[in-house]
Parts: C-alpha cells; structure tokens; sequence
C-alpha cells in the first residue's frame, strides 16, 4: 500500500464498514414511472430468472446475483456490454482490442478467451460453439436491453457444461417495454459519436395488433480505436534495431552480415505489404460491427432470431515485430447466427411447461487473415538462412517477407429444452428439465494462402496426419436436471438440485455422464439476508482444446476430461436503514483436471500436449454498499482475489489477477431532466513474471490504476429526445491491461496500453 494516496489508504481500512448489496433495478421496470425512485425494499424483492430459470426474489435465489437495469445502464453512459462489467465486483478484465476484444475472468479465474463465463441472450448461449469463446465487444445493442442478470459462481446444475465461473443473461426488451399504452407502434433509437471516429447507431422497433406482437433491433458500430503507434511495441519503425540486436539474434558479430540482414529486412517489412494492398505497414485497428435481433409474439409462442458480425483487428495483441492491423491484411471475423422458439403455458394453476428450441450457426468467417512477418530480426529466420549458398556456392540468403493467409470455422447445433416448474404451494416447488443437443463442430483450424479458405482451404495439422474421420465432430448431450424449493418455516428456504448430463462423440468417444449437485439455505428475516450455497461444475473441453494443433503443440487429445469445480460460499446483507443496505460474499472454490500444456515425444521429438493436469485453489470476497438521500444514488463495491494454482506440490500466485478492486459511483438528479453521472474504478497491482503462472512476462506486475468516468444525461430536450455527454479516462490516465495468453514480450505484447481519454456525444429518441 505504499504507493497509493492517504485518502486511498483510508478508503481500503474503512471500506470492510461498508460492505453491501448493489445496483439492481427491477426485472419488471414497467412497473415503476423512474427506477432510481425504488425503495431499498423494493429492490431486495426484485425477480431474477437466471439463477434458477424460474422467476423468483433475488434476495430468496440460490446463487449470488447482481443485476443492471435499464436505467442505471443508460445513466452511466455505457456504449457496449463490456464497459458495464468495469464497475461490478468479481471481474478482472484485460481489454487488448484484439482477435477478442476484451479477456474477462470471472472470480479470479485466468482463462483464454472469455470460455469460463456462460453468456446468454434471452437464454440462448452464445458462447462459441468450437472454442467456447464469449465475443463480448461492440456488436450487442445497448437501447434494447432491459437487464443485464449476472451470476457469480458455479451454474450447472442449471445450464450444464460450461456454466464454469458465473453467467451473464442480456434479457432484451419485449413490445410492451417500448409501446405506449394508447399506441400500437414504438421505436427506440440512439444515434452517438465521439472520438477515433467512433460512431454507432441502435434502433429498435416494436409493434403490436392483436394478439400478434415483435420487437426488431439493429445496431452497426464503426471505430478507428486509438492509436497506439507512439508506443514502441506497435510503431512499425525497424530503426531501433540496431547492429547490436541483430548480432544477438544471429549469433555472429560479422558486420557484413549483420548489415546484409538488416537491409533484406528494411527491404521485406516496408514493400512486402506494399506489394499486396499499395500500404506499407502501419498501424491499424478499426471496428465494423453490425447486429440484428428480433422477435415475435404469437399467443403462448416466442419466435427469435439474431445474428451479427464482428469485424475486428489484432490491435495490441500482438507486436509489430510479428503482426500487422486491418489495413494490411490482419483482422478476425467472427459470425453467429441463431434462431429459436420457444412456448410456455399453464397447464394449471400449479403446473406451468416450457419448451426452448434454439439453432445455432457460429462461423469464423474466411475473411479472417492473420499477416506474419518472416524476418531475422523476430528470430524467424536465422544466421543459416542468411549464409544459404546453392549448388555452385554462390549466396542465396532467404528473402523476409509478410506471410498472410486465411481462416475459416464453421460449427452448428441443434438444442432444445423441457421444462416442468411443479408449485404445489408457497412451501414447495420443483422445476425440472430435459436437454438434448445435436451438434457438428469443426476439430481444427482451416486454413489456406488464398481467398476463400472455405473453398481453398486445408484442415491445419501441424504433426502432417491425415484427421480420421473428418475435420468435424458430431456430438450428442442429454441433460437431466431438477431443483427443489422447500420453506417449511416463513423466511427460511432450502434449496436442493443436481443435474446429470451424458455426451458422445462420434461413435466411442465424448466425456461419458457427469453428474453436478448444489444444495443451499437461505434466510431472509425483516432486513437481513443470509446464503449458505455449494455447487458443483464441469467445464467441457471445446473442440479446439481437444483437436486442434498448433507449431508447438503437434499432438492434439480426443480424450481430454472434463474440469471439475467445487464451490462453497456464505454472504450476508442488512438493509439497515431505509435508504442503506450493506452485503458481503465469501467463497471457496477449488478446480481439478484444469487443462495445460506438457511435454511429450511424438515420433521421436518433443512436442506439447494438452492435458488434464492442473488444480486451483481461489478465495475471495466480494462486498457492495447502496446508499441512497433524495436525489442523489451512490454505490461502493469491493473485490478481493487469493487465487492460487495448486498443481503438485506447488502454491503459485495465479497471474493478472488483481488481490483488490473497487468500484464507486454517485447519480444525481436535478430539475427533473438533468443528470449527473460519476464513477470511479480502482484496480490493484496485478501480479506477473516469474512467481506467477504468467512466468514468461518481462514485468513483475502490472501496475495499479485509478480511472474515473462521467456522463451527462439531460432529458426530453423535445419530447421523446434525450441528450448526453460521456467521458472516459477523465483525467487522461495512462495505464496498461496484462497481455494475452503467453503474454512473454516477443510474439504477444506484454502489456496493453488503455484508452486516454475520450468523449462520445449521443442522441436518443422514443416514442
């Protein structure tokens, strides 16, 4: 704490008196003519679906529970899905721009991709059906969210595989959300823009006649992204690799070669994207995304569909040394497509049945090119290269150049789902399920030197075998699960569930059945709320952990098990005056079976695997405060992360992963239009190098960081229009995220620059 300011020392002793239970507005807003009016009561008795998937109190749910309403979304000025995970406990992000946007983990666990954390709209998964990857960036409209319900911990007994650190619903809104009472036709639209030329548009329309209703959503957001070519790592300036460095990279002090070399690649990094697109390489990184969701309403029926594009770069993933950004040839394009219905109908007054169909198409698109440079200066060439002679001896040093070539996965999946939710009285119900999925996932990268690798392209395997069978997977899972509500005294609830899944691959190969208990109790006496709640998960290997290889890992692992979690956790809240309410979690959570990298021969050389091999061990806290006097709304939230891998017999520091964080905000109202939004987020050290898992990065830690960010929101300028004012980074912060994946300096940017300040202005109008 030594490096952190007096006021900051005082916040953190005294902040263990604050402790609470956060921002949450109400699932049935509707019902309330301004959302931040809501007693502290009425937002303890709010109702959640995502917990349990019922309908049911967030203070009565067996799961800890945050939710972001629509109103507190739009207050705060946030612009997509990821800005609003900055300011709630439990989530550690590192925001790279890159092949994905944003690297969220979840309650201290550091994981590639965004793959611990089930995210779903409307119910429907989106995680990526062959890497497990959550693609949270700018594609998902913000005007059309009616809550966001966020999930702390294990979730399988629920969802199934997958559910692993948490689960986050984007529940979106219905026609009676955006129509007024006397009219039949609504829109809600929002046009912004603001700095690196960033604009976007939402609009969502909904209308109504008769039992017949939809609601139809658009969004296409475009971005230069800041520009980070005054840092060295992403200049694409060869000048400060002086004759020092190339002699260290060869291996020779021989200044005729050193020399040689650094002009063949002066000659190969400046004209060789030249030849291809008329750009020398520079950097890059602009935004295209684009969205469309819909629904329809037909009596008991719900009809929906959504598909988007994300069109990204590499951004500050990857050094200059290596990679290139979109206007040479670097970007990733993902698609996801699905489409679902779903009917719901009281068979009694007890007995209510539901069945959720939902097809899914994830594609990464063959637009997807990665731009690699082979050089000496980056070690892919080396000094044999340089001194190569033909047959007559005469010198033919190989030539540096830009290698690109072109992606390409498509995976698909069939899924639908029973309900039973059996209300036998306010002392008992049981809701059970039945899941079944069909699927054909692809097992490894296609990939090829032309356009279309859809057409062009070869399944990439590195070890040079044949894939028996294809380069698809068709897989099978059934799930069986129920959850038991028993009161048998007023305010005292115990819940009891578990849930059996079974999986095949092909003919003889899948995971086999796991099965998945959670037992809780929770007591809710006047203003006091107490959990006591253990669950169980499995994480299930995606396709490209299980088949996929890469340069240094030629031998993939059909067989690979599924992660095991166990997670035990106690909170208590007290709403101790009308207008204060206080919560604090404690949890325990131990993995086994964690999937990493080990050394193997493979044909009589070393190569990597992957393996079920490791185990964690995280701890932590997590507290939230509300506050609310008249006009003004204030929030104070708190992390605390002990998270540890426990491999063997050693206790090593798990990386990027702050020990504390926290999160503080104040909204204000004035004159019934003007509001005043602000918000602080505070991260520790993170911690890296050596005595961590991230034993490859140069640094030892990532330094800590205060950032604040404000918005301005004024009200019925005309009737239906609104105006606000958003600024990031108020104080112009220069601070970095951790790397990704390997993160060692070389290849992946050890850190990642953040953005500076910057401004968006926005309109918005409903009727």
């Amino acid at each position: 704490m030594k490096s952190l300011s007096p006021a900051m020392k005082f916040v953190l002793r005294c902040f263990p008196l604050l402790l609470f239970f956060s921002l949450p507005l109400s699932a049935q807003a509707s019902q309330y003519d301004n959302l931040l009016d809501m007693s502290l009561e009425e937002l303890m008795d709010i109702e959640i679906v995502s917990a349990s998937k019922k309908s049911e109190k967030i203070k009565e749910a067996p799961a800890t529970v945050i939710v972001l309403s629509e109103e507190v979304i739009r207050r705060r000025g946030y612009t997509d899905l990821e800005q609003m995970l900055h300011d709630l406990p439990g989530f550690d992000i590192s925001r790279g721009n890159g092949t994905v946007y944003s690297q969220i983990y979840q309650r201290g666990y550091r994981s590639n991709n965004t793959d611990r954390t089930l995210l779903l709209i409307d119910g429907v998964e989106e995680n990526d059906l062959w890497k497990g990857t959550a693609w949270i960036s700018r594609q998902y409209p913000i005007t059309n969210i009616k809550r966001v319900e966020v999930v702390y911990g294990p979730a399988s007994t629920i969802y199934g595989a997958n559910a692993f650190a948490g689960v986050i619903n984007i529940i979106t809104k219905d026609p009676a959300d955006i129509i007024n009472k006397n009219s039949n036709f609504g829109i809600v639209s929002q046009v912004t823009y603001g700095s690196w030329n960033t604009a976007f548009t939402d609009i969502t329309v909904a209308g109504k006649e008769k039992s017949i209703s939809f609601t139809l959503t658009g969004r296409i957001y475009k971005s230069d992204e800041m520009d980070l070519s005054h840092y060295p790592d992403f200049d694409y300036d060869l000048s400060a690799y002086g004759r020092d460095y190339y002699g260290s990279k060869l291996g020779t002090g021989d200044a005729g070669l050193i020399d040689s070399a650094m002009a063949l690649d002066e000659q190969g990094y400046y004209t060789g994207v030249a030849a291809t697109n008329g750009k020398k390489p520079h950097y890059s990184n602009d935004t295209n995304d684009w969205l469309v969701n819909g629904k329809l309403f037909v009596n008991d029926f719900t009809f929906g569909f959504q598909t988007w594009r994300r069109n990204e770069g590499y951004g500050a993933w990857y050094r200059d040394d290596f990679e290139s950004g979109p206007d040479n040839n670097g970007r990733w394009v993902p698609e996801n497509t699905f489409i679902y219905a779903k009917y719901e109908t009281d068979i009694s007054d007890k007995l209510k049945f539901s069945s959720f169909t939902r097809f899914k198409n994830h594609t990464l698109s063959g637009d997807s090119q990665e731009n690699y440079f082979i050089g000496y200066f980056n070690g892919e060439y080396d000094l044999a290269n340089l001194t190569a002679t033909d047959d007559t001896g005469a010198p033919i040093p190989a030539q540096p150049y830009w290698d690109t070539t072109w992606w390409y996965v498509t995976s698909r999946q069939l899924r639908t789902e029973f309900t039973l939710l059996y209300t036998h009285s306010e002392k008992f119900d049981l809701l059970t399920g039945l899941e079944y999925r069909l699927g054909s996932i692809q097992g490894t990268y296609v990939v090829s030197r032309e356009k279309n690798p859809s057409e062009t392209g070869f399944p990439r395997d590195e070890a040079g075998t044949d894939l028996p069978g294809g380069n698809h997977y068709d897989s099978r899972d059934i799930g069986l699960y129920a959850q038991a509500t028993y009161t048998p005294v007023e305010d005292l609830h115990v819940v009891a569930g578990g849930r059996l899944d079974d999986n095949k691959i092909r003919e003889s190969g899948g995971y086999g059945r796991e099965f998945n208990p959670k037992a809780a109790v929770i007591y809710t006496p006047a203003d006091f709320i107490f959990k006591a709640i253990y669950a169980e998960a499995f994480k299930d290997a995606d396709n490209w952990t299980k088949y996929s290889t890469t340069k240094g890992r030629k031998l993939s692992n059909p067989t690979l098990q599924p992660e095991k979690a166990k997670n035990f956790e106690v909170s208590a809240g007290w709403r101790f005056t009308d207008n204060a309410f206080a919560n604090i979690v404690a949890y325990r959570t131990s993995y086994s079976n964690v999937v990493g990298t080990v050394d193997v021969l493979y044909d009589g050389e070393h190569t990597t695997q992957h393996q079920a091999i490791g185990s964690l061990l995280i701890m932590g806290l997590q507290g939230t405060a509300n506050y609310k006097y008249k006009n003004y709304d204030m929030y104070l939230n708190y992390t605390y992360t002990n998270p540890k891998n426990t491999q063997g017999d050693t206790d090593v520091r798990i990386g990027d992963i702050a020990a504390y964080q926290i999160n503080a905000g104040i909204n204000a109202r004035f004159m019934e239009h003007l509001n005043f939004n602000l918000r602080m987020n505070h991260s520790g050290e993170r911690k890296t190098g050596s005595k961590t898992t991230i034993s490859e990065n140069p640094y030892d830690k990532i330094n800590a960081y205060t950032v604040f960010n404000g918005a301005v929101t004024y009200d019925n300028i005309i009737d239906g229009l609104s105006g606000q004012v958003t600024v990031n980074n108020i104080f112009d912060k220069k601070y970095y995220d951790p790397g990704v994946r390997s993160a060692d300096g070389n290849y992946y940017a050890a850190r990642l620059p953040q953005n500076e300040r910057n401004f968006m202005v926005s309109l918005r109008y409903a009727f």
